[in-house]
């Protein structure tokens, strides 16, 4: 049988959307070249870029979306142990659609083993032959189990402030309880503090003996029934992973466990709303890895902006997308020191949405662990209302709801 005649069988009905992505990492130039022609053959099969080993799960995920089918395959000739990490790394933190194979010209059996333990399903030895590539393309349609439809495809959303006292954690959590209350999504917020967090404080909760680092600190053993252990209830259905509460001998975790932990979490739940710490320490840089958007909270004040704008730079010298961050001003007010245009020129972007000053509204939920209803006709509320909107992809239900035309492009971050 030649290679043209060796397709992947889908229904009819799926044939319009075959599109068989394969990325490469850290592949010789020779054996790149002999798998592009071979995979090409395979109707609808793309050979992506060849790119290093330090592409992170995140990358990974972005540069194969829009394949049905998708593979990536690691050059083992690289090394066995660093290819071995990688793997495993992607295994724990991508998307279960995504296929490992691992490529070598080592027969070894020992090699063959380990690269199956770290998560790759098949095994291609070099120089590549054309039918064994066309069968391990045809093995990944015939091993597609598990249905899209029963997979949660959740979104993890990462805020965090410009400096302390922005305002985050009362940000994040009102947006969490708006996604819950407001468009009934299935929502975990994650307080992400290493001492001292206050998310459950804020929303009238008891202190929970387990947080979210100690659920970090048994990744290798996570699954439902152990997370049900560590979660706080709030009576909107949202539900909370507590920061400890011991100042000393506090827990903690490696990046990589943070960054499976939440890739576990995001497939259980519609929306992950991650309140972080102030600064870009190695926890929270792995959260923001994890994260569908990064939402960066600002005060109309120099050093918050300031700092953003650092924060901003930062993100993008580590390759994370600067479309997916977002610009929330929280304390907007007309009067303010700082207008709106010399924010957005200083951070040479726009602001996303802006939350109005409500100082003595939200000390008042604070200090009685009350948040503000949802369903106020005040324009905190409507705010939230719109961020929510924005990450649902959503227009508000009507133009009167949101002040009108005008209040509507307001809370959107977009001038009248």
């Amino acid at each position: 049988m030649t290679m043209t005649q060796r397709t992947i069988t889908i229904e009819s009905s799926q044939a319009g959307k075959l599109r068989i992505g394969v990325l490469c990492i850290c592949m010789d130039p020779g054996s790149h070249a002999t798998l592009e022609g071979m995979v090409a053959q395979t109707p609808g099969a793309h050979v992506l870029e060849n790119t290093d080993l330090h592409i992170v799960p995140r990358e990974v995920m972005r540069m194969l979306e829009d394949f049905q089918f998708r593979i990536c395959i690691i050059d083992f000739d690289e090394g066995l142990e660093q290819c071995c990490r990688i793997a495993a790394r992607l295994r724990d933190n991508c998307d279960k659609s995504i296929n490992l194979f691992a490529a070598s010209s080592d027969t070894n059996p020992e090699t063959i083993i380990a690269a199956m333990r770290a998560g790759c399903s098949e095994y291609l030895l070099k120089p590549f032959q054309s039918t064994r590539v066309t069968e391990a393309l045809s093995h990944v349609e015939a091993r597609r189990h598990i249905k899209e439809d029963d997979v949660i495809k959740g979104r993890v959303i990462a805020v965090m402030g410009g400096k302390g006292g922005t305002g985050v954690t009362t940000l994040a959590l009102h947006l969490a309880l708006n996604l819950v209350k407001r468009h009934e999504r299935k929502c975990l917020l994650v307080d992400q503090h290493p001492v001292l967090g206050d998310a459950s404080l804020y929303l009238g909760l008891p202190r929970h003996q387990y947080s979210f680092y100690e659920l970090v600190q048994n990744t290798d053993r996570l699954d439902a029934e152990l997370l049900k252990g560590f979660l706080l209830q709030h009576e909107s259905g949202l539900e909370v992973l507590d920061s400890p509460e011991a100042i000393d001998n506090s827990p903690h975790g490696t990046p990589e466990a943070v960054e499976h932990t939440l890739a576990f979490l995001a497939d259980n739940y519609e929306f992950v709303i991650v309140d972080c710490p102030p600064g870009l320490t190695q926890d929270t840089c792995a959260a923001i890895r994890q994260s569908d958007r990064v939402a960066i909270v600002i005060t109309p004040e120099l050093p918050a902006i300031r700092n953003a704008l650092r924060s901003i730079e930062y993100l993008v010298s580590l390759h994370y997308p600067a479309e997916d961050i977002d610009i929330v001003l929280n304390r907007h007010a007309r009067n303010s020191s700082l207008s709106d245009e010399q924010i957005e020129t200083t951070l040479r972007r726009e602001i996303t949405i802006r939350i109005p000053n409500s100082y003595d509204e939200v000390i008042k939920a604070i200090n009685s662990g009350t948040p503000v209803a949802h369903d106020k006709n005040t324009n905190l509320p409507m705010a939230f209302d719109a961020w929510a909107e924005r990450l649902l992809g959503t227009e508000p239900e009507t133009v009167e709801k949101a002040g009108g035309v005008r209040g509507l492009l307001k809370l959107f971050g977009a001038r009248a």
